[in-house]
């Protein structure tokens, strides 16, 4: 592993926080499905691959209680990523440097047991012997009731993508440098691109022709990703030393083999993706693909999926049998708490979170809000529960609204968001405790401190002023310079974030 060590150590990932695999949710959906893993406020979570720990130190730093560690092979990710921890104040949080390879039983032991274990973007990117440790280390890590997140790329949807990251290695293939590597990456697909558009408008061979479009629709997608500037996920990606999709029922047989079980994807697409809504085709599958395995797989054929985030469980919790018995309804649905943020709700319940918002409600409080029948009410939360940007929490969602000597960021928050508001290059993202991404810039982040619970708006906006004419940018350049709407905007996404405490908390 030295090599993919230097490669890391040489063009650090960017830590992002994903909210799939974010503990908050993870539990959220276990509970939904009948489990009881434990409460996340005091669990102990463990990431593999976590960079400089971008990924969990949100969790950590909303949960004081909960004991949050991460192992990453690169010596520079794991230095760097305690430094800000620690300058940060947030103490139960911390990595350390280990190759996987060498985590045994005796070292296990150490460690302890995790009720959440976190492996994103780690399996595909790895040798065999590497992703069977891995597998091997979450059977011996994972607490008796606790949940394990994965994700992996998969085929048949990288199969196409496959052929623009040999196209990537094959132009770079003289260089050794990482950075090297991925300038001389982004011009040949440049050209590429060119010339897949010349050929669309072209080329006379209808066949050739239609044959080259998904390679070129792929390829926007990742000229978009660069677009962006995300050069740490095309390097890691599609330049990185090893990028090994798999088939899902393969990967289903390798945690079997490893003593685990795959519970659902995090996404939910088992649930709300698992028939394709045209009768001759679901019959098809059902007569010809009796397991959920095979179902899955079958889907992923159909639907080309790249990417899954799998849920995994111990596979002793089946008691023998080949798979979970578990029904899903009101009873189940009424368990978890939903906030989201619409702008045009379409029905009633929609209509009822985004009133609420950002606060949560539940089935209950649904029931209540629109006044509608008990099935029109759950087939509507049952479709909110199915978006992507939904916010799902088996504890209530409660925003503390800013005012002065009532609220105030929480402390642990402020030593968080200390790091963004003194850097304008942070290796970490931004994000509140389910790891959703809160979009303050550097000048945002040290405005935001200023709502301390001793300032008043009016304070704030006049201290913002101030911060601004410091500033060597301006952030109204080329709009209308209005101060209090700016502030409160920060406010608000703070409020958003769950990032505020009532004062009087601090005495009970």
């Amino acid at each position: 592993m030295s090599d993919v060590k230097e490669y890391y150590d040489e063009v650090p990932y960017f830590s992002a926080a994903f909210s799939d695999c974010s503990p908050v949710r993870i539990h959220a959906i276990a509970r939904f499905l009948g489990l009881n893993p434990p409460a996340p406020e005091e669990a102990r979570v463990l990431e593999f691959g976590c960079s400089y720990g971008g990924n969990i130190l949100p969790f950590a730093a909303h949960n004081e209680r909960a004991d949050v560690v991460g192992i990453d092979i690169s010596s520079t990710q794991v230095s760097v990523g305690n430094k800000i921890a620690k300058d940060m104040g947030i103490g139960n949080f911390s990595l350390m440097e280990l190759d996987i390879l060498k985590l045994d039983e005796s070292e296990a032991k150490r460690l302890g047991k995790f009720d959440y274990i976190i492996a994103h973007g780690v399996y595909s990117w790895v040798d065999d012997s590497v992703k069977e440790a891995l597998l091997r280390s979450v059977k011996l890590l994972l607490s008796a009731n606790g949940v394990a997140y994965i994700s992996y790329n998969i085929y048949p949807g990288w199969k196409s993508l496959d052929v623009l990251r040999d196209f990537m290695l094959f132009a770079s293939d003289s260089q050794t440098s990482g950075a090297k590597k991925l300038e001389i990456s982004k011009r040949e697909l440049d050209f590429l691109q060119d010339y897949l558009k010349f050929n669309a408008q072209s080329a006379t061979d209808k066949v050739y022709r239609d044959s080259t479009q998904l390679l070129a629709t792929q390829l926007n997608f990742l000229q978009n990703i660069i677009k962006k500037g995300n050069d740490y996920y095309v390097l890691h990606d599609f330049l990185e030393i090893c990028n090994d999709p798999i088939y899902f029922y393969k990967f289903a047989k390798k945690l079997e083999q490893n003593g685990l079980y795959y519970l659902l994807d995090c996404s939910l697409d088992d649930i709300f993706r698992s028939v394709l809504g045209i009768y001759r085709f679901d019959a098809h599958i059902a007569r010809n693909y009796p397991s959920r395995i095979q179902k899955e797989q079958m889907n992923d054929f159909l639907l080309n999926r790249s990417f899954r985030k799998s849920l995994v469980i111990h596979k002793e919790r089946l008691n023998g049998s080949d798979d979970l018995d578990i029904e899903l309804g009101m009873k189940e649905l009424s368990r978890l708490n939903f906030a989201l943020n619409l702008s045009d709700p379409a029905n009633e319940v929609q209509k009822a979170l985004a009133d609420a918002y950002p606060d949560s409600l539940n089935l209950d409080d649904l029931l209540q809000c629109t006044g509608q029948d008990a099935q029109t009410t759950f087939m509507q939360l049952m479709e909110v529960f199915a978006t992507q940007n939904v916010k799902i929490s088996a504890n209530a969602l409660k925003s503390v609204r800013y005012q002065d000597g009532k609220s105030r960021l929480r402390p642990r928050v402020a030593g968080y968001l200390s790091y963004f508001a003194s850097t304008d290059e942070p290796v970490i993202l931004l994000a509140d405790g389910l790891n959703l991404k809160v979009g303050l810039t550097g000048l945002e982040a040290r405005i935001a401190l200023k709502f301390n619970g001793e300032n008043s708006f009016e304070d704030i906006v006049k201290l913002a002023d101030i911060l601004i004419k410091n500033c060597d940018f301006d952030p109204f350049e080329g709009k209308e310079r209005n101060l209090k709407d700016y502030v409160k905007n920060i406010q608000t996404k703070l409020e958003n974030a769950y990032f505020f405490e009532k004062l009087a908390n601090v005495f009970a």
